[in-house]
């Protein structure tokens, strides 16, 4: 199986000194391993999804493939579920998985493509999709996972370039109504001379309360250390990062 051959092929190099290399033959490695990895992570998508399908795992007690492939690597659950989704992703969208399984992009490069065209409207025709998706393919080519997903958000310029801007507008509201649905804020005390608080909001609104608690604590840290007082106070400017 092509699997053992691989594993025996990096099993008979695990011993080789890697300073016995230049400085190119390093540098050509360390781009074809990343290349590597981009296969190994299609294939393994592509097993664990037909896995999943055949429900593997469930005749042993487990509730899921996912379940029991995270019980039988010691993978987190979280992982493993991750993983599932990204065959079953890749599955859908074949251009993505050849170019994953190429090795042509990286695992973080596939999963922000098929987010940002799994996220086109339902009306959406099966060419723009495609269109979409192979413009985000050309983009992966000079673009990482983070610049990709930034260039995503402008995808309706490739699709339909005079609506582009209402799409985008679009696209912020709902992430704008995401983001005010997890809003919260709670604070309490907890009768030890200590106030404990833990929330989640909006970025705008997050980065007011965080300058106006930076403040108060800069007063107080101030008073501390320059007013009357059984003295000087630690105030840790890490809260300020």
């Amino acid at each position: 199986m092509a699997i053992a051959h691989a594993s025996a092929d990096l099993t008979s190099v695990a011993d080789a000194a890697a300073w016995s290399m230049t400085d190119t033959e390093a540098a050509e490695a360390l781009v074809e391993l990343q290349s590597l990895k981009a296969q190994v992570a299609e294939l393994e998508a592509r097993v664990t999804r037909h896995a999943d399908d055949q429900h593997v795992g469930q005749d042993r007690g487990a509730s899921s493939t996912a379940v029991w492939l995270a019980n039988q690597t010691r993978t987190t659950r979280a992982a493993a579920h991750a993983i599932v989704k990204l065959g079953k992703d890749l599955h859908a969208h074949p251009f993505t998985r050849a170019a994953l399984a190429a090795g042509v992009i990286g695992r973080d490069q596939a999963r922000v493509i098929l987010r940002w065209v799994d996220t086109l409207p339902d009306e959406t025709s099966t060419e723009q999709k495609t269109t979409a998706e192979q413009h985000l393919l050309d983009l992966a080519a000079d673009h990482d996972a983070t610049a990709l997903d930034r260039l995503g958000r402008r995808l309706w310029e490739v699709i339909d370039p005079d609506g582009a801007d209402a799409r985008e507008a679009e696209i912020l509201e709902r992430q704008e109504q995401a983001a005010v649905r997890a809003t919260y804020l709670r604070i309490w005390d907890d009768g030890h001379g200590k106030t404990h608080y833990q929330g989640v909001m909006p970025t705008l609104e997050g980065a007011a309360l965080k300058k106006m608690v930076l403040a108060t604590m800069a007063a107080k840290h101030q008073n501390a250390v320059k007013g009357s007082g059984t003295g000087p106070r630690r105030w840790d400017r890490r809260s300020a990062s």
